[in-house]
């Protein structure tokens, strides 16, 4: 059984004659006789009884007639939605970041528009390490991640480097060094330090355990705590000092200040990853093209600042 023959089947039943139904679909009426034998054939019963000049539905028919129209539908609607999805108008577009980058910005806004732009795309955000994105891309889990520093070389992800974030210390208001207007690595001696854990992000880790040991100290870490709203209040309510980028400054200024330090030379790269065989994605290059529109804008507006 073929589309076809269900769409003979309903012209034959909406015209109540195979003649006014052969006009109807631009063929001779013994081919369509032949197509309607055939599907009575194979259901094995009879779908049309002789009326008049003209037939009618038999009651098998009238059982058959709206299968064949749901069937009929549903096929025509498959047919748009894959032309549709094949324009971008349709669709899902499932997002990794790492949940800093709402400090910078960017990533919102960018969400915001592809929203406005595509309104029958559902956009899906789920919050990711920046280490697990490039894995998460290759296993189909997400189409776009965001994060920070550029990923391991892969012939099977593409990037782009989107801003550059200083990384600064944050203590609380009342900290003896909360007044100082810029601190050195030696002022941090012995102090007691919050941060995430290493194998949350362990290029970041690294990098400052680096820049502590070329200025002679060693940097312990007192406690990890993995959520950054945590640590946040920890650092406010005086337990330690963190390390925040300086792009998050709004968010912490309530009960904590950050402070650069000199010769903590750490800048964070924020970035967007994709795989390299989905760039002639319609949904996955709108988004990257809004991304690199607002990254454009935004590096514009620095130049002006």
């Amino acid at each position: 059984m073929e589309l076809r023959h269900l769409r003979y089947f309903v012209a034959v039943a909406e015209a109540e004659h195979f003649g006014r139904a052969a006009e109807r679909l631009h063929i001779s009426q013994s081919p369509l006789s032949r197509q309607i034998a055939q599907l009575e054939e194979e259901i094995g019963a009879k779908l049309f009884i002789a009326k008049g000049r003209g037939v009618k539905l038999s009651p098998a028919g009238r059982s058959f007639l709206e299968g064949a129209r749901a069937t009929l539908a549903r096929a025509t609607r498959a047919v748009e939605d894959a032309l549709e999805a094949a324009q971008g108008r349709i669709g899902t577009v499932v997002v990794g970041f790492e949940g800093g980058m709402a400090y910078s910005g960017l990533l919102p806004r960018v969400v915001q528009m592809f929203r406005a732009r595509h309104p029958r795309v559902e956009v899906r955000l789920v919050p990711l390490p920046s280490e697990e994105q490039v894995a998460a891309l290759r296993d189909g889990k997400i189409s776009l991640g965001y994060g920070y520093h550029p990923p391991v070389e892969n012939p099977l992800v593409h990037f782009r480097v989107l801003f550059r974030d200083r990384l600064s210390v944050g203590m609380s208001k009342s900290h003896r060094l909360a007044t100082r207007r810029t601190l050195r690595i030696a002022d941090l001696k012995n102090e007691r330090f919050l941060w995430i854990p290493r194998k949350r992000s362990p290029r970041l880790y690294d990098d400052v355990i680096a820049a502590f040991r070329a200025h002679g100290q060693t940097l312990e870490i007192a406690h990890e705590e993995a959520d950054n709203e945590a640590l946040v209040t920890l650092v406010a309510s005086g337990e330690g000092l963190s390390f925040f980028t300086e792009s998050a400054a709004p968010f912490i200024r309530v009960g904590a200040v950050l402070k650069r330090v000199r010769g903590l030379d750490v800048v964070i790269l924020g970035r967007s990853v994709w795989r390299a065989a989905d760039e002639e994605d319609p949904l996955v290059r709108s988004f990257l093209e809004i991304t690199n529109s607002e990254h454009s804008a935004r590096e514009v507006s620095d130049d002006r600042q």
